[in-house]
């Protein structure tokens, strides 16, 4: 069988030719979509040169369709039927009886802030909507994932511009010291002679390129270093060493805090500065107008 030239079938044609497959008369195909007579005679007379076949024959007053037509009937209204779903504007999400399941990509520590809220939120507004989690393991590693549809959202460090990355700020955060409470060399305040005495823990999570900048980098800068006896991939463990050990460990405030608190760690200001740095809620262009996206970015935003 010769197979049609596709790019030679407009819209315009499938319209009109399901508009005669249901009405069997030119002029009453062409008052229901709105075109004159003469306009879809003209698509009748293109439709029978694609399809090779007459389409209707003249019987009296009557249109008789030929066989081609009767079996065009149903896959021509399946197909404007398709057409007409993909071009409907997609429905507003509604939360409160929406069945959905999001994935959101962050650290560890990151989530440890995030999902609480987010979860406790959701048990009041979207009750049928569950939420999936990942590792962001590094800024491209989230910009693949993102790119490919397997996350809706990112949470983290986005310092490098990403073609297709939209994002937005969620929060600030800074760096603080973690201590056992009954450490015996350090109380209520740490002195930058008495940080660089003690031994520390190190986290390294993520590229290097996605860090915003290291402690190690600020001491050298003022002709320091640091005796580090362990570095850790996972931020999350290192309060639970630190509340059996005399290490001392850096860490941003806002994701390390619930595990210091539940540990009964004391969290102590740097005896350096360091710079402040943001947080970011980040997604892909492909989902920037998605209703649901739209949703979920706006209720993670609205909990910071």
């Amino acid at each position: 069988m010769r197979e049609v030239n596709i790019l030679a079938i407009d819209l315009n044609l499938l319209v009109a030719l399901d508009a005669l497959l249901r009405e069997r008369s030119v002029s009453r195909a062409a008052g229901a979509i709105g075109l004159s007579q003469p306009a879809m005679s003209r698509a009748l007379g293109r439709l029978r040169d694609v399809l090779e076949d007459p389409l209707f024959v003249r019987q009296g007053h009557r249109m008789l369709p030929t066989p081609r037509a009767l079996a065009l009937v149903e896959p021509v209204a399946a197909a404007v039927a398709a057409v007409r779903l993909a071009f409907t504007p997609t429905e507003a999400f509604d939360p409160a009886t929406a069945h959905r399941r999001f994935r959101v990509g962050a650290t560890d520590t990151t989530l440890a802030v995030v999902l609480p809220l987010l979860l406790g939120r959701l048990d009041e507004v979207a009750p049928r909507v569950a939420v999936g989690t990942a590792p962001l393991r590094s800024t491209a590693d989230g910009f693949d994932r993102l790119v490919a549809g397997e996350w809706d959202v990112a949470i983290g460090r986005f310092p490098t511009p990403l073609e297709g990355l939209h994002k937005r700020r969620l929060f600030d955060d800074r760096i603080v010291c973690l201590v056992r409470r009954d450490h015996p060399r350090i109380g209520a305040t740490l002195t930058l002679e008495g940080y660089v005495a003690e031994a520390h823990i190190s986290v390294e999570t993520g590229a290097p390129d996605d860090q915003p900048f290291t402690v190690d980098d600020v001491l050298r800068s003022r002709g320091l270093d640091r005796r580090v006896v362990s570095r850790l991939e996972n931020l999350a463990m290192a309060p639970f060493v630190v509340a059996q050990t005399d290490l001392v460990c850096t860490a941003p405030l806002r994701t390390i805090e619930p595990f210091a608190r539940g540990l009964g760690l004391r969290m102590l200001e740097p005896p350096f500065e360091t710079p402040a740095f943001e947080l970011e809620l980040v997604w892909h262009a492909s989902v920037d107008a998605d209703p649901a996206n739209q949703w979920l970015r706006e209720l993670i935003a609205s909990l910071f």
